[in-house]
């Protein structure tokens, strides 16, 4: 699928969520028509904060029926699957809702398309079908040495908590149903990324806001912390949907890719970062709430796969991505 594809219109899942939002920016920047659905709008209000001309249809992704209905009425020829229980920390508290979220989710999905796709048009893509990027995530590749890294997409799968078993069986429904019933299916495992809108309970949010609130004044000069000799392969959320539009439009058929940098970020060192920018003494306290008993110690993947397909570059480095985010969380703090 390398050749340029026609404007489509594209159903993006989760939508009201961080990585939804910059998402609809970037396919309505790149000239494609995007349909939005989640359980709810976002914003709080009821109103979606969504490019102008972007539809929002209000759907439960555990409702099979709801389902079908909202694929076969929207009639994409692409579909987005950011919908998801996001959060490893949150699955370890509710492991039976984060797999019935995230499998069931996609099964239903997936089973709309697959009901959907013989009354629908051939889709304005290379292979004249319904194109479904599943996004996963790098947890399932579970705890891996130093040696093995960067991870490629063939190293071996063995997750480590209710979320990263719940995205490795996502991966694997959707490469199975590209194999059996020759859907046009694309699985991401995507890597750490972080920008303006991701929730605080995420690592370098919550660093970011915590020193953006202490150079305000607004906080004791303490950050509380999880382990910091952590590893993660970190890309900006603008560079992540940029690689998620290259992938719905040039990706291969049955595939999955790694989304990701190539390089790892230390924990600490982000911490610093954050230090440093709001240029006040800071003390740093471990606290046990945010150790996790299964924590990964380094994750970084090898994207060369998405480079020579898609041609994907990163366009923002760590520096801007946490100088970014903290200004961010400076206006935030200034705000409230």
């Amino acid at each position: 699928m390398s050749d340029p594809v026609e404007r489509m219109k594209v159903l993006v899942t989760g939508a009201s969520g961080f990585v939804g939002a910059h998402l609809m920016a970037e396919l309505a920047d790149a000239g494609h028509e995007a349909v939005a659905t989640d359980i709810a709008a976002p914003g709080g209000r009821g109103e979606p904060a969504f490019p102008a001309g972007v539809a929002f249809r209000r759907c439960d992704l555990e409702d099979a029926s709801a389902v079908r209905e909202l694929v076969a009425g929207v009639r994409p020829d692409g579909v987005v699957h950011l919908a998801a229980q996001s959060s490893a920390a949150a699955s370890l508290e509710a492991p039976r809702a984060t797999l019935e979220t995230n499998v069931f989710g996609t099964l239903n999905l997936l089973e709309a398309v697959r009901a959907a796709s013989p009354a629908c048009p051939a889709a304005r893509t290379a292979s004249g079908k319904m194109r479904v990027l599943s996004i996963g995530s790098a947890e399932e590749y579970g705890a891996r040495p130093r040696s093995e890294m960067p991870l490629g997409e063939r190293s071996r799968v063995e997750p480590a908590s209710p979320y990263a078993v719940s995205k490795a069986a996502q991966t694997m429904l959707a490469v199975q149903y590209a194999r059996s019933y020759s859907l046009d299916v694309v699985a991401t495992r995507s890597f750490g990324h972080t920008g303006s809108g991701q929730p605080e309970r995420f690592v370098l949010p919550s660093f970011a806001k915590q020193c953006a609130e202490i150079a305000a004044g607004k906080r004791p000069p303490v950050v509380r912390t999880g382990r910091l000799d952590v590893v993660r392969d970190y890309l900006d959320v603008r560079d992540v949907v940029r690689a998620y539009r290259l992938l719905l439009e040039r990706g291969t058929e049955g595939e999955i890719y790694n989304v990701c940098s190539g390089e790892g970020v230390a924990l600490g060192d982000a911490l610093s970062f954050f230090v440093r920018a709001c240029g006040a003494e800071v003390a740093v306290e471990e606290d046990p709430r945010l150790l996790r008993p299964a924590d990964i110690q380094m994750l970084v993947g090898d994207n060369a796969k998405l480079v020579r397909d898609c041609g994907f570059e990163r366009s923002i480095g760590v520096d801007t991505m946490l100088g970014d985010l903290f200004a961010h969380w400076e206006r935030v703090a200034r705000e409230t």
